[in-house]
């Protein structure tokens, strides 16, 4: 499946962003929610990277590799604008890191555009996901579920929230004072937030899971007002997003800034 897994992406298997659950603090919480914005991937289905990983453990017969490649095909033309609205908004982001000041107000309409291009998809990523099940045969469903899982598990260990947190204070070379004002900061912003933050991780992990788990049968339940696929889950991350840069950027000098906004642009800083 290597010819193709690159390419099918985050369309092969959406309830599972519901695994990637909240951190177990607000830092934590903050760190995964930046990767969720602005990551390479589109913003709703950001920990996803995995299940590509995932496609190489499925052994599909001659007669299904057209079929998925088809759907590889069209996912990658449906998502040009979600990736053109992601950058653009992570331009003016980026723009206001190194400007000093972050202003949720003034990215309005590059966060309404990115919203309304993944809902436009939203539709098409559902039926391409039940065509996906209905491609497959259910020994390779649990190839496939099977391999998410352990894939998913792998890279949770390897890369959590405060592995991502390091990496910042690493590559901006934050001084002992700033790494304690940040800290600071971020527990302010995000005081009693900790409890609601952990039981929404829980419930989207269980909804992830019992997705997952629908995908094995025969029968495959896409609940499509889930919780888990509302544009207020999405939007809910890119605000926690802000506040979080918000938060840091204040303490950062204007050198440790541009380093910081160049990352946004690109890419490089998981946002």
């Amino acid at each position: 499946m290597n010819s193709f897994s690159k390419r099918l992406g985050w369309t092969l298997l959406l309830g599972a962003v519901a695994l990637a659950g909240c951190g177990s603090n607000a830092e934590t919480e903050a760190a995964v929610a930046a990767q969720g914005g602005f990551s390479q991937e589109p913003p709703e289905v950001a920990h996803v990277g995995f299940m590509r990983e995932a496609l190489n453990k499925v052994a599909l017969r001659p007669e299904q590799r057209p079929r998925v490649e088809q759907l590889a095909s069209e996912a990658s033309a449906r998502h040009q604008s979600i990736k053109q609205a992601r950058q653009t908004l992570r331009n003016a982001l980026a723009d206001q890191v190194q400007a000093g000041k972050v202003d949720r107000a003034v990215l309005k309409p590059q966060i309404d555009a990115l919203l309304a291009a993944i809902e436009q998809s939203r539709a098409a990523d559902r039926a391409a996901l039940l065509r996906l099940h209905d491609i497959l045969d259910k020994p390779q469903r649990n190839q496939f579920v099977d391999a998410v899982e352990a894939e998913f598990q792998g890279r949770r260990h390897e890369h959590g929230g405060h592995h991502g947190m390091h990496q910042w204070a690493a590559d901006l070379n934050l001084t002992d004072q700033q790494r304690e004002q940040i800290r600071t900061a971020l527990q302010d912003k995000f005081q009693g937030q900790h409890e609601a933050m952990k039981q929404q991780g829980k419930a989207m992990r269980e909804q992830g899971r019992q997705v997952l788990e629908s995908f094995r049968e025969d029968q495959f339940t896409l609940d499509a007002n889930a919780p888990v696929f509302g544009r207020d889950k999405i939007e809910g991350g890119i605000d926690r997003m802000l506040e979080f840069a918000g938060a840091a950027v204040p303490i950062l000098t204007p050198e440790q800034r541009a380093i910081a906004a160049q990352k946004i642009r690109t890419h490089m800083g998981r946002f």
